[in-house]
């Protein structure tokens, strides 16, 4: 089926804007890449999602875990989280400010660098309503620079717009941002992937564009709900390994 576009921005059920919160993860410098990637899946996600002040803002929880690099470079970014939010008046005001919050503060401080890792808000905009596979992909751009030339093999684009006033540590303390654009594409196959990595390859000026080639992992939405903390698939331990 032919992929289609749409008006430049995504509803939610409620009628609103779609709003995501999108942390930026950067491992912990005495972790492995497969180390991270590993406890970032089956420790930490388990871990987040069992606790109902982090169900009460999010209704949806994505894991991008970022893969090797075409030209074998180290990554800005480990891992992406993508937690769609609940409509509310003030979505500055969620899981980072709920009690449960503490429950996950050890495991994060195990598994992130956390003057590195940086969480900020934004809003959908599907630019191209086609399918998802499994070769995925995240461009980090100024918006304004933005042009779909290189992802013309894409057969889905999201664009979020980022705000980024609200980029904090990990909802510690406010840190700069330069980039107001994070968009999510998908491919058929890895080679349309890696030729997207090229085209977005930093040239001269400007900032430059980060591409980070991803599996995708999702941890619970309304096509996956929450099975609860009883439950094998659940229960992974939530022990930092010594």
């Amino acid at each position: 089926m032919k992929a289609q576009r749409q008006n430049p921005m995504s509803f939610s059920e409620h009628g609103q804007k779609t709003y995501r919160r999108h942390s930026l993860l950067r491992r912990n410098p005495a972790l492995s890449r497969e180390a991270f990637s590993t406890h970032y899946e089956l420790t930490h996600g388990p871990l987040a999602s069992s606790q109902e002040g982090f169900r009460q803002f999010a209704s949806r929880y994505i894991q991008n875990h970022v893969e090797r690099l075409p030209d074998d470079s180290e990554p800005v970014f480990d891992g992406v989280t993508m937690t769609t939010q609940i409509p509310r008046d003030d979505y500055t005001k969620g899981f980072f400010n709920h009690p449960d919050y503490a429950n996950v503060q050890d495991d994060e401080r195990y598994l992130f660098d956390i003057a590195k890792t940086v969480s900020l808000l934004g809003w959908e905009d599907v630019v191209l309503d086609g399918p998802t596979t499994r070769f995925k992909a995240l461009l980090l751009m100024a918006s304004a620079a933005f042009t779909q030339d290189g992802l013309r093999a894409a057969s889905r684009i999201v664009a979020n717009h980022l705000d980024v006033k609200t980029a904090s540590a990990l909802g510690f303390s406010k840190g700069a941002f330069s980039y107001d654009l994070l968009v999510e594409a998908w491919f058929n196959e890895v080679p349309a992937r890696t030729d997207a990595y090229r085209e977005y390859a930093p040239r001269g000026e400007g900032l430059p564009s980060i591409f980070l080639p991803v599996r995708e992992v999702l941890v619970y939405g309304p096509d996956k709900p929450w099975i609860g903390a009883n439950t094998p698939d659940a229960t992974a331990s939530s022990r930092i390994p010594s």
